[in-house]
């Protein structure tokens, strides 16, 4: 008798793969990573991956793009709120703090395995990782225009250096630790923006 499969099933089993090939990317790398490794952790035979998956790129490609596509959800919500600046961009930063904690090891693949997609996938995600950089230079010099940041700031380098300290955050943010994402958060935005952008 065969065990007819059903989209419960199906989706089952490609949860569990990306689960198990998220994991594994994290600790091995994509390149430390087989496919035989990610059936074995899953359980399955390695031809039975191709039931749920077309490649091991394809596995890694839906992981960063669901990771990207979340902060861009984020500040197209920021967005639509037609917040000033300043509270604009520390909902940003508390929105991105949001994002690490809910899976700070998915979020270090999403920052940092970009590199090993070909060079179609990875344009892609460069376009889709430009859209969320955008938000924060179009938000620094709509605050400059407005006279709430320095005028003498350069925009692009203001957000590479704020992008840069944020996308940090998933070495060393816990969880579990005695500060919550939003805690956190504040903290970070009080040192970016006090610290940085405010006009003396």
């Amino acid at each position: 008798m065969t065990v007819e499969s059903t989209p419960e099933r199906s989706s089952a089993a490609r949860e569990a793969i990306f689960s198990a090939a998220t994991r594994l990317f994290g600790e091995r790398g994509y390149t430390g990573t087989t496919m035989r490794d990610i059936a074995k952790a899953v359980g399955i035979l390695p031809g039975s991956l191709y039931a749920h998956i077309q490649s091991k790129e394809a596995v890694l490609l839906e992981i960063i793009e669901g990771g990207v596509d979340r902060f861009n959800a984020a500040v197209d919500r920021i967005d639509a709120m037609s917040l000033a600046p300043e509270p604009a961009l520390r909902e940003a930063v508390r929105e991105h703090l949001r994002i690490v904690a809910d899976n700070p090891g998915r979020t270090l693949i999403v920052f940092h395995q970009w590199r090993f997609l070909d060079d179609d996938n990875r344009d892609r995600l460069l376009e889709k990782r430009a859209h969320y950089e955008a938000f924060f230079v179009r938000t620094v010099r709509s605050g400059m225009e407005q006279g709430h940041f320095d005028q003498h700031l350069d925009p692009k380098v203001t957000v590479l250096a704020m992008l840069g300290a944020l996308n940090w955050t998933p070495e060393w943010f816990h969880p579990g630790g005695p500060a919550t994402p939003d805690e956190v958060a504040t903290k970070i935005a009080d040192s970016l923006l006090g610290g940085t952008l405010r006009r003396p």
